[in-house]
């Protein structure tokens, strides 16, 4: 390997270490959260939801408001009643109903007292504002780690492409090198095809990886809405060094925290105020309705207009609705008990989660811990063979194998500490933190 190019790698590699002391964000990921949260469709969605849901709190609160018409009808009706009456010696024929009938009016209606359910419905809409509420900022939680998982992973990406293009050129330069030595007999067509094929291969690699960085840098412009988005600072260390932890411990903080569990909690409560709702559905209640306009059809003259005035007080009473409410309580009930189940399954589900990630960490902390020695004694070999070389007991070959092996060292220190990065990231949404 040349030389500046090993300068190269081993200047890039360190940037990406989770080792050192704690960071701040970086100004172009915290750039792209705030982008990301302006211009993410989804949560666009989200808040016409909420305010949608905010107007159905109202449109309840308006069952305790009186109710205001006007009214007004025409009826032509034919025959009519009518009688001939002797009236002051001679005969009077009256009319008890108009043919044409008329009647205008201003009608109120009131709900005086409904047991309840009018509260009830108040709270189910407020309930269920605060589950729109809720899964807005569940959405937009996840929105931002996914936009930091994105952005890291373009800062590996980008740094993997750094070792691939050394891995390239030292494969080419062997190439060259060993097909001039074929020509003058020194070396074996073997060994030429060998280097070809490694150059293969790490070109098709660079190729991978170039598709990858340019599929996260398309999730990363569709998450943010930003057609080129600043990542200059991705391969940056972030936060603190990762550790194994106490599940136990972490879990009781994540359970208070984590806006799965958080979530599902609400929707139990939307279930007990439907239970509630359900139980008041087959209650009495107690209204005030009255009017007053005018209309003709008074005797003796019934097609003169008259003003008019009517109130009074109405109880509606269920008595028979063929089983209804009780079978509507029941259902409330077993959606209840569906959605305690749901916060029982995303607190296991929680436990679980917290679990893998810790085998997770304590996992890539010992390959990393390995790989710390297999640089080391990549190196170690590199020096030796670079010594045989020179006393002229190694081929070229054994050397660049020996290259070779420092690079895909370097290469996978560089895999595990991203994974320790994506790590604590998922501590972090697990247990709710904001970025």
């Amino acid at each position: 390997m040349k030389t500046h190019h090993k300068l190269l790698l081993l200047s890039v590699l360190p940037g990406f270490t989770l080792a050192q002391s704690p960071t701040t964000m970086p100004d172009d990921l915290r750039a792209l959260l705030q982008q990301a949260t302006a211009n993410y469709p989804v949560l666009k969605q989200q808040e016409q939801q909420i305010q949608a849901a905010g107007l159905q709190a109202d449109i309840a609160r308006t069952a305790l408001r009186p109710q205001v018409a006007a009214n007004g009808s025409y009826l032509y009706l034919n025959p009519v009643a009518k009688a001939t009456l002797p009236v002051a010696g001679r005969e009077v024929e009256l009319q008890f109903q108009p043919n044409h009938n008329i009647n205008a009016n201003i009608s109120v209606s009131q709900s005086i007292y409904d047991f309840g359910r009018t509260s009830a419905n108040i709270q189910r809409a407020g309930d269920n504002l605060q589950v729109q509420r809720r899964q807005q900022e569940l959405t937009r939680h996840n929105l931002t780690y996914q936009v930091a998982a994105a952005y890291y992973g373009i800062g590996y990406i980008r740094t993997s492409l750094v070792v691939q293009d050394s891995v390239i050129r030292t494969a080419a330069a062997n190439v060259r090198i060993l097909g001039t030595r074929l020509q003058n007999g020194d070396a074996l067509q073997y060994d030429v095809l060998s280097q070809q094929v490694r150059l293969k291969t790490a070109q098709n690699r660079k190729i991978d990886l170039q598709n990858q960085l340019d599929r996260q840098l398309a999730l990363l412009t569709y998450l943010t809405g930003q057609p080129n988005p600043d990542v200059g600072a991705a391969a940056q260390q972030f936060g603190e060094t990762v550790q194994p932890f106490n599940i136990d411990g972490q879990l009781q903080t994540a359970l208070a925290t984590n806006k799965d569990v958080l979530a599902a909690q609400d929707r139990v409560r939307v279930a007990q105020t439907d239970i509630r709702i359900d139980e008041l559905s087959g209650r009495p209640s107690i209204g005030f309705s009255g009017n007053t306009g005018y209309r003709n059809g008074y005797v003796p003259d019934v097609n003169q207009l008259r003003f008019n005035v009517a109130a009074g007080v109405s109880v509606t009473a269920p008595i028979y609705a063929g089983k209804r409410y009780r079978l509507q309580n029941q259902a409330a009930k077993y959606t209840l008990s569906a959605s305690q189940y749901a916060v029982e399954n995303a607190s296991a589900q929680l436990r679980q989660q917290l679990a893998q990630l810790n085998a997770d960490i304590v996992a890539n902390q010992t390959r990393l811990q390995n790989l710390d020695t297999q640089v080391l004694q990549a190196r170690k070999a590199l020096e030796l063979a670079q010594t045989r070389l020179r006393n002229g007991v190694i081929t070229t070959v054994e050397l660049e194998s020996a290259e070779t092996g420092i690079e895909e060292a370097q290469l996978g220190q560089v895999f595990y500490q991203y994974q320790l990065l994506l790590n604590q990231l998922e501590i972090k949404r697990l247990l709710g933190e904001t970025l």
